[in-house]
């Protein structure tokens, strides 16, 4: 092969790789998921990432328990994010096929995420409790 073909295949095949490269990442920018409750009075929208972009609480979460509607709430949050990061793993898997590259873009998702949608659920956290009763200024650093 004349170094001047192989020269313009490979440019060719740069062009091509380029292409495929923007139209994943305008894919991905693109992407956006949202949740709600069962009862439709909490819907939470997270970004590509999975960062949070939107919050909607109904009326009906007024009269709800503090904790309870925290919980509700990132429940919301936790499956939007997986709803986003399966829409991306999509995105990926037909940019770089079924890779170690795309292994590793799988690690980086939340919690348990294979993408098979056999995914594991995360435990449930406990609740937080910020009440202090040690109001004394007392350290163990001396």
């Amino acid at each position: 092969m004349h170094p001047d073909e192989w020269l313009a295949q490979y440019d060719a095949k740069l062009a091509e790789a380029k292409q495929r490269a923007d139209q994943a990442s305008s894919r991905l920018a693109e992407t956006s998921a949202a949740a709600s409750s069962p009862d439709g009075q909490i819907t939470v929208r997270v970004n590509p990432g999975g960062a949070l972009t939107d919050i909607q609480l109904g009326r009906g979460v007024r009269d709800r328990d503090p904790e309870e509607l925290a919980r509700a709430i990132m429940d919301c949050y936790r499956k939007a994010q997986r709803s986003a990061a399966g829409q991306m793993v999509q995105v990926m898997q037909e940019f770089l096929g079924d890779t170690a590259a795309l292994d590793h873009v799988k690690s980086q998702l939340p919690h348990g995420y294979a993408g098979d949608g056999q995914d594991e659920e995360e435990a449930d956290r406990p609740g937080r409790h910020f009440d202090d009763d040690d109001f004394g200024n007392n350290t163990l650093m001396r």
